[in-house]
């Protein structure tokens, strides 16, 4: 019996039609039928919890409006119910990358003075009844129901944004694609006038430089390229992987870190791609995947900027480290 945390991301929806219909999902089939379940959602700033259960069993229902993303569902028994918390106290034993350690991919969690935190807290704030969360809803779409990728849009702008602070912080420079550029900047306002390249201080050929340049976030030191981002939300996993595999055989010498940014329920499509016969033994081992929550986490760090870019390496999983 495992104990993990099922995070239902902004979806307020999900996380009430996981209680009502007593059905969990997840994109992996790691848990396991009578794993104890802490049920949490993004409220905010905050990620809250307010329910907790155990696995059942396996079914083949899938209620929730995205439920096409879930390879693994299983009805749930024991609920209990809590006034939410934000579980941000896990970093009282993980520390600033808790959500990393504890909460990506619904892993089990491991650290038996995490679990003693989360049941304790859960206890003392535990109520009769499920206090579920207001679903919002954008009448301003009822007509136009094709208008939502802005909204979708600016959420993987803010994540370049966030990139690019972070780099700048760690003084390199930062390179952003010139379709996304005023967007990014009208979201970060860097430090310093010159953090931003106007163009790329790389001597490449001109099929390179034309795949580098389309990469979401590149930091730079110098002449050479330190950390490669491709940010991805609604478009094909696929394409971003491309793109780093295209760099990767232009330049085979090229050392270069490169990492898939995207929302932690997308862990399993990234490594189903990273994994391909194609990437395995090319890109696999110089690619990792790193989520949306540990950027953000990663960005409230305060000493940043006496800290190297290693620390990147603690919050990413590769593929070839996965067991076949």
């Amino acid at each position: 019996m495992s104990t993990r945390i099922l995070h239902c991301s902004t979806s307020f929806e999900n996380y009430n039609i996981c209680i009502d219909q007593k059905i969990a999902g997840f994109s992996n089939r790691g848990p396991q039928p009578n794993d104890v379940i802490y049920l949490a959602v993004k409220d905010g700033k905050k990620t809250v919890c307010g329910a907790r259960f155990k696995l059942d069993e396996l079914t083949d229902l899938k209620p929730w409006p995205d439920g096409q993303k879930y390879i693994h569902a299983l009805t749930v028994k024991d609920i209990e119910y809590c006034q939410p918390f934000d579980i941000s106290i896990l970093s009282q034993t993980g520390g600033p990358f808790w959500g990393v350690k504890y909460m990506q991919a619904s892993k089990p969690i491991s650290d038996k003075l995490a679990c003693e935190l989360l049941n304790k807290t859960f206890n003392i704030n535990k109520t009769e009844s499920f206090i579920p969360f207001k679903v919002k809803v954008d009448s301003s779409n009822f007509d136009a129901p094709f208008e939502k990728s802005p909204t979708i849009t600016r959420d993987s702008i803010k994540i370049q944004a966030i990139l690019a602070e972070i780099g700048e912080r760690m003084k390199y420079k930062i390179w952003l694609p010139k379709n996304d550029r005023s967007r990014v900047l009208e979201v970060w306002q860097p430090k310093k006038s010159n953090s931003v390249l106007l163009d790329l201080p790389l001597n490449y050929d001109v099929d390179t430089l034309k795949t580098i340049e389309n990469i979401d976030v590149l930091w730079i030191k110098g002449h050479s390229i330190v950390r490669a981002f491709e940010v991805e939300h609604t478009t094909s996993i696929y394409s971003g992987i491309l793109r780093m595999a295209d760099l990767m055989a232009l330049q085979p010498n090229l050392n270069i870190k490169a990492h898939i940014v995207a929302p932690v329920e997308r862990y399993d499509k990234v490594m189903k791609e990273l994994s391909r016969p194609v990437f395995k033994h090319t890109l696999a081992p110089s690619c990792s995947f790193i989520t949306y929550n540990s950027v953000e986490e990663l960005s409230k760090e305060r000493r940043l900027e006496y800290m190297s870019d290693d620390v990147l390496n603690e919050l990413s999983e590769y593929a070839d480290n996965l067991v076949s």
